[in-house]
């Protein structure tokens, strides 16, 4: 986790990366495609400039917006990074970012950015990495790809938690039938959670209420199945719930332990939604209720299973005042710590925000530096010395979509700055009311 001095890290990664660890020739859960929800997903691994250094680089899938570059210098966040894009216009769009690299071959701009004995830092491991640092005589040892799809799966961190005497309880099944017969019988006690075992952010995740539902998904996967499919699904009761929070830890190469945060977090339809630091309330309960002491041992048994690295932990609290300690273990950095790196950002000027981000439709082409000169002259745009404001922190999932003439998707992220977070919740009314006003529908 720590670097020596001088040495330049590189962040790279991309934020669908379950995605490209799951095994294709598994059946999958009913789901709508979206191409354009896709494409700005793409574009999230600009908020890793969260995490960069000065002397550091970021290495994103398109260059970041030099409107955005400008604002971030401003404001003291400055890195390096490159004004073209990973991968050739017109070329086979790869969703892994070292991949794509790897395409290239070593060429003279990436060498530049990929200077010998440094480091690759990514949101997560992928195949590829580590053929790339070998390629750039980069300095980086990462864990196993088997261990990596290993540790993130979904099967993992069931039977973990089971092993260590906690729900919910989980049922794995291996067919359609067994999907039918299974999810049939929990329904009698209530609502039912199909989970894929690489599913992440409200995909991958169904929520059976219904006999009829159950048999349009059975039916879903057995149409798989006949086409060579192999089926592996979690089955879960669903659990009255009352706030999802997260808790980030760093694992060393020799088994060292570092607690980071713990992140109070909003989802809606099992989707992601924002990241506010947790309560001292919920702090407290947490020290009482040994689930720190938990976090270490978790952090013991995927060392044991051959992971070192960043973590996250998704945990939840119900309605009735339990504690769920592990919902799902993700070894991999996360929002949540984006989050915490923005906290640290913010304690500088004894500030506080929230992580979230506003989906919005734009008709045409809306120039991204025009929308930051629009905050600007509103008092709106956070600047240190405003002492609170709209932070925005990605360009590309704003633009990525954007078309003449055409209404298409986008996401603005984003933080709310302010000394006190109640704060908050005006800021984004106001922010809310500028798109608005400029056209931009807003649709969270």
């Amino acid at each position: 986790m720590r670097r020596a001095g001088g040495v330049t890290t590189i962040h790279c990664g991309a934020f669908d990366a379950e995605t490209l660890w799951r095994d294709e020739t598994l059946a999958k859960l009913p789901a709508l495609p979206d191409p354009q929800a896709k494409a700005i997903v793409g574009a999230m691994d600009e908020l890793l400039f969260l995490f960069c250094k000065s002397s550091d680089v970021l290495l994103t899938r398109n260059p970041v917006a030099p409107a955005q570059l400008r604002y971030l210098s401003d404001i003291g966040l400055t890195f390096r990074t490159s004004d073209e894009p990973l991968e050739d216009s017109g070329g086979a769009q790869d969703a892994n970012p070292f991949q794509q690299m790897l395409n290239k071959g070593a060429v003279r701009k990436y060498k530049e950015l990929l200077p010998p004995g440094g480091f690759i830092e990514p949101f997560a491991v992928l195949d590829g990495l580590q053929e790339l640092s070998s390629l750039y005589r980069l300095d980086g040892r990462y864990p196993a790809m088997e261990t990596i799809r290993h540790v993130n799966s979904k099967l993992y961190s069931a039977e973990l938690r089971e092993s260590l005497g906690y729900g919910p309880p989980t049922r794995i099944v291996r067919s359609h039938t067994e999907l039918r017969h299974a999810a049939e019988a929990m329904l009698l006690a209530g609502p039912v959670l199909a989970k894929d075992t690489f599913g992440v952010s409200g995909k991958g995740n169904l929520l059976i209420q219904s006999t009829a539902t159950l048999e349009r998904i059975a039916g879903y996967v057995a149409v798989q199945e006949q086409k060579g499919k192999s089926t592996l699904f979690l089955l879960e009761p669903l659990l009255d719930k009352e706030a999802d929070f997260s808790c980030q830890f760093h694992i060393d190469a020799d088994g060292g332990y570092e607690l980071i945060s713990v992140q109070q977090v909003l989802n809606a339809e099992f989707a992601y939604q924002g990241t506010f630091s947790a309560s001292v309330e919920l702090i407290e309960k947490l020290e009482r209720e040994g689930y720190f002491k938990l976090m270490q041992k978790t952090a013991e048994l995927l060392y044991e299973s051959g992971y070192n690295g960043h973590v996250c932990v998704d945990s939840m609290l119900l309605e009735e005042g339990g504690l769920v300690p592990i919902v799902e273990i993700n070894a991999r950095k996360s929002m949540s710590l984006i989050k915490k790196r923005l906290d640290d950002y913010l304690a500088e000027f004894s500030l506080q925000g929230n992580l979230t981000y506003l989906s919005v439709i734009c008709l045409g082409i809306v120039e991204y530096a025009d929308l930051l000169a629009a905050m600007d002259r509103e008092g709106l745009l956070f600047r240190p010395e405003r002492g609170e404001g709209i932070l925005p922190l990605s360009a590309g999932t704003f633009t990525i979509n954007q078309a003449p003439g055409l209404k298409r998707k986008g996401r603005l992220y984003l933080s709310a700055v302010a000394g006190r977070i109640e704060c908050c919740s005006e800021l984004l009314a106001r922010m809310r009311a500028l798109l608005k006003s400029r056209g931009i529908a807003v649709t969270n």
